[in-house]
């Protein structure tokens, strides 16, 4: 059996989600552990299954607890039965291990999976998968109909619950949002920009831009309406943020730019970044 572990927000999810299905295609017992959630106070919970509308084989709480509680019963329980060493945490951030698809034992996985090498093999399945099939709201839908007339560039600039993350936060400012709107400006015609964001104060005080749209409404339960209105988007400038990261994997545009920060985390190491498709450019 393999045991995927759920946790953190959409964007998260659906990383977890790519391994999930890699596993699947190469072994018969693929299952997700969503008992996290059950405690969780942030995001919105477990969203794939309502936003997409995907069936994912769920284990127990039982079944959790006895791969993943420390707790002693529970490390006597897995001794008795074998799963002593089944226990697989991600080893860093952002890497590519082969090894976890190739690992044909019984194993409980605890990570983000933050790599497109883990489903690269079934890229078109994964975005079958991820396609947005609820009705949008008219205000949603007038933003749409624009992005797919226009010469459409989203911008996400997310601050909120990054402002005050010692990994994440202060890594996306002015200065990184101006060259890439620079970059866009000086390889594309008349471009449209859709700003996307939980703090429009900032981006109005901080961007000079006068042909474009701010979209701030999508919020709780609707917020991932924002990475469906992105995806939508010819062009793509992201945040250090996996939401971001998926609309713009998601953008169908063949021509599309997509511009990403190059230090995605405050940490001293410089291999540890996100890993990008070829032809994203890093600023």
């Amino acid at each position: 059996m393999k045991i995927i572990r759920f946790l953190g927000g959409l964007g998260n999810q659906m990383f977890q989600y790519t391994l999930y299905k890699s596993l699947e295609s190469k072994f018969p017992n693929v299952k997700a552990d969503l008992q996290g959630y059950n405690d969780y106070p942030l995001h919105n919970g477990f969203e794939l299954e309502n936003i997409f509308g995907l069936k994912i084989n769920k284990i127990s709480s039982f079944t959790s607890n006895l791969y993943f509680n420390k707790k002693w019963i529970y490390k006597k329980l897995r001794r008795i039965l074998g799963l002593k060493n089944t226990y697989t945490e991600e080893k860093n951030l952002f890497s590519f291990d082969q090894s976890i698809l190739n690992n044909p034992k019984t194993a409980y996985y605890w990570g983000y999976w933050q790599n497109f090498k883990y489903f690269e093999d079934i890229a078109s399945e994964i975005k079958n998968d991820f396609q947005f099939t609820s009705s949008l709201s008219k205000e949603n839908q007038q933003i749409l109909d624009q992005v797919k007339l226009k010469n459409s560039v989203s911008i996400h600039i997310r601050r909120g619950d990054y402002l005050k993350d010692p990994l994440l936060g202060g890594l996306c400012g002015p200065e990184y949002y101006k060259q890439a709107i620079s970059y866009i400006q000086s390889n594309l015609t008349s471009p449209s920009f859709f700003i996307f964001s939980d703090d429009i104060y900032w981006c109005k005080e901080n961007l000079n831009l006068d042909n474009c749209t701010f979209i701030s409404w999508n919020k709780g339960m609707s917020s991932y309406i924002d990475m469906q209105l992105m995806s939508a988007c010819k062009h793509n400038i992201i945040a250090n943020s996996s939401f971001s990261w998926w609309a713009a994997w998601l953008n169908s545009n063949p021509d599309k730019i997509v511009i990403g920060p190059k230090k995605w985390v405050n940490h001293s190491d410089p291999d540890i970044h996100m890993s990008f498709p070829q032809n994203w450019i890093s600023l």
